[in-house]
């Protein structure tokens, strides 16, 4: 109960008004994400993982991405997810090296969709955008493995997450046109990560990347896998700024 209040906590600030989710919604896609699914560790609900699934897909050249177009429709929640889904699969494989690989982070016992990028959509209402939206993937290149995660919670408030957090060695708001955007850098032992979120009108937008390729479980040190994030704390920003993300 008290990692659910984190999440809420993290997304609604003193004075502003409450996500656009009920309590008793983000209490029970919580239980559902506990049984079955996984968030990223910070502001994450709880994860039971143990082990991470393997579904090795090796990424197109950058040219091939460039070109590729996402669909439009928003009007079901399926239809909202390809979209959000091939945004998000898009913006990430232009930041990473033609021959890296994705293996997509499962808890055991799920079996990973053929997209990698494929957003796991938790169910907190019965409009589209009732859901809390998350992934995680493993990128390996020649440097060794990292991660990748994403959140998008749809929100009414600017609140992102706190600074000041265990850890922390850089944490900085940035004003954008589209929203406030939260810049952190955290150290847990040899974990290292970059976290950028996105406070828009009507989501708050998470990305984060680190340098393991082990799932992140709440409580759990991962191993040092590289010697630094998949991505750049600039690379982890844009990734929050990508156009057209969002509902």
């Amino acid at each position: 109960m008290e990692e659910v209040r984190s999440l809420l906590t993290a997304y609604v600030t003193e004075d502003e008004p409450p996500i656009g989710l009920s309590g008793e919604a983000v209490l029970s896609a919580a239980r559902l994400s506990r049984r079955r699914h996984l968030l990223t560790g910070v502001v994450a609900v709880v994860v039971v993982a143990l082990a991470l699934g393997l579904a090795v897909v090796v990424l197109p050249h950058r040219s091939e991405v460039a070109n590729a177009s996402c669909p439009t429709a928003s009007d079901t929640r399926a239809a909202l997810v390809d979209r959000l889904s091939c945004l998000v699969g898009r913006a990430v494989r232009s930041l990473l090296l033609s021959d890296a690989q994705v293996t997509r982070l499962t808890i055991p016992g799920e079996t990973p969709p053929a997209d990698p990028f494929h957003l796991i959509a938790d169910p907190a209402g019965d409009a589209p955008r009732d859901a809390l939206f998350h992934l995680g993937v493993r990128v390996t290149d020649a440097r060794g493995s990292g991660s990748v995660y994403v959140l998008i919670v749809p929100s009414a408030n600017s609140g992102g997450p706190p600074c000041n957090e265990a850890g922390e060695i850089l944490c900085r708001t940035e004003p954008t046109p589209r929203g406030v955007l939260w810049l952190s850098t955290l150290r847990s032992g040899e974990l290292l990560t970059h976290r950028v979120a996105l406070a828009t009108p009507d989501a708050v937008l998470q990305f984060s990347s680190n340098n393991s390729g082990v799932l992140e479980r709440a409580g759990v040190g991962l191993p040092k896998q590289r010697p630094e994030p998949t991505l750049t704390l600039a690379q982890v920003r844009q990734l929050a700024l990508t156009p057209g993300l969002g509902f």
